[in-house]
């Protein structure tokens, strides 16, 4: 029975916003195609491509997009909606189930239509596309069937040990039917890990309005421009204690209570190394500071959290230098084991980084302490500017990538240095 009051397929084709959105972002990404002379001269240059280094990046993309569906996005009800359900026909588990499977195919379909641009611009032949079929199939059933059901202490295992097989694909040239076993291998894996644990569509209403918090922050962040709103809360860490807080127990604890990301920066570390061998003429530079960024991010979100609360900076009694400093020395503590993670991966791989491309980390971390202690976004003033797109509010831009802003002119001075 079809939920009253719903749209099918998310109202994409009922002529309206979402409609307009949809139609217009799939006409974007379906002209990359036409141009897949240009792709291949920005991304391998004119040497020849090595299609397992490419097959080995598809299989990061897959691992990043199962570690992407584990975090169970998808398992939320709005609260007006859990009243009625109880008195409908329509239970909550088969809204839950429609959630998860749009959140699926969306992963699906992005690894898919990676999986097919990076083959066309490389001119990959039949044996090559069989392959990337079957990892992206063979990693779509495991996330499915990972994801169906609660979390269990090893899921974060399935995508590092997916990763460790992209990196040894792309490290040994294993060609497109060794790459077929391997997806045969990950598909046969998906039986045991489809036992243990609950369906999610059994969640209860604490678990199903926590999870529509979430959605309401990630609806508002993105409609008032406010990234510093999804930087991951802190979950308890240590123990209790009567000492009095100081700024250097404050940022370990918020960087351990953040722990649970310490994966995620392990698989951007073998997406820089696998990418930087699949892509030769893209700069290590590049590679390394988007990566580091992109990793060390939630580890600075407990500077961000107090940088937008100064009743706790009154509370913590500490100027906001020694903040800044004292949780930018934990950030770099965290930044170096995250460089000695991609120097070992590096080795592993084979391959090797300009010595400018290690001075992005710490580049980095600086972006990162940047855009963590922005203030709030001040709408009094957008500062419309005339470019060749129409009006763009500039000053709403400065203040959206502060932080950014530093990574970007760091990144270029340090590729081209090289």
């Amino acid at each position: 029975m079809r939920i009253p009051g719903r749209k099918r397929f998310g109202g994409i084709f009922s002529g309206d916003l979402a409609g307009f959105v949809f139609l217009f972002g799939f006409g974007f990404l379906f002209t990359a195609f036409f141009h897949v002379d240009g792709w291949r001269r920005a991304l391998y240059g004119s040497s020849r491509v090595d299609f397992p280094a490419v097959l080995g990046l598809l299989t990061l993309c897959c691992a990043v997009g199962w570690r992407g569906l584990l975090r169970r996005g998808f398992v939320w009800v709005e609260p007006a909606e859990l009243t009625w359900l109880d008195f409908a026909p329509v239970d909550r588990g088969r809204v839950v189930t429609l959630r998860l499977l749009g959140a699926w195919t969306g992963v699906v379909a992005v690894t898919a239509y990676l999986a097919a641009l990076l083959l066309a611009a490389g001119g990959a032949g039949l044996d090559q596309w069989r392959a990337a079929f079957a990892l992206v199939a063979a990693t779509g059933v495991v996330a499915f069937v990972s994801a169906r059901r609660t979390a269990l202490w090893f899921d974060a295992l399935g995508s590092l040990l997916l990763a460790v097989l992209g990196l040894a694909i792309a490290a040994f040239g294993l060609g497109p039917v060794t790459v077929q076993f391997v997806a045969a291998g990950v598909l046969a894996a998906a039986l045991p890990l489809a036992f243990g644990g609950e369906p999610v569509v059994r969640a209860g209403r604490a678990t199903l309005l926590a999870g529509w918090d979430g959605r309401v922050l990630r609806s508002v962040a993105v409609t008032f421009l406010d990234p510093m709103m999804l930087l991951p809360p802190s979950a308890p860490a240590g123990r209790f204690s009567l000492r009095r807080p100081t700024p250097l127990r404050l940022a370990w604890a918020g960087t351990l209570g953040r722990s649970r990301y310490a994966g995620a920066a392990v698989l951007v570390g073998f997406a820089v190394v696998v990418a930087h061998i699949a892509m030769p003429t893209v700069p290590g530079a590049v590679l390394v500071g988007v990566g580091a960024y992109v990793a060390l991010t939630p580890f600075g979100a407990g500077l961000g959290e107090l940088w937008r609360n100064p009743g706790r900076r009154r509370w913590l009694g500490t100027a906001n230098r020694g903040l800044v400093l004292t949780h930018g020395v934990v950030l770099a503590g965290v930044g170096s084991l995250w460089a000695a993670l991609l120097a070992v991966v590096t080795l592993a791989g084979g391959t090797s980084f300009p010595a400018t491309a290690w001075l992005a980390v710490p580049l980095a971390v600086l972006s990162i302490l940047r855009t963590v202690t922005r203030t709030g976004v001040d709408y009094a003033n957008p500062g419309f500017t005339d470019t060749p797109m129409g009006p763009m509010p500039a000053n709403l831009v400065r203040q959206l990538f502060r932080g950014l802003d530093l990574l970007a002119v760091g990144i270029v001075l340090l590729a081209a240095a090289i």
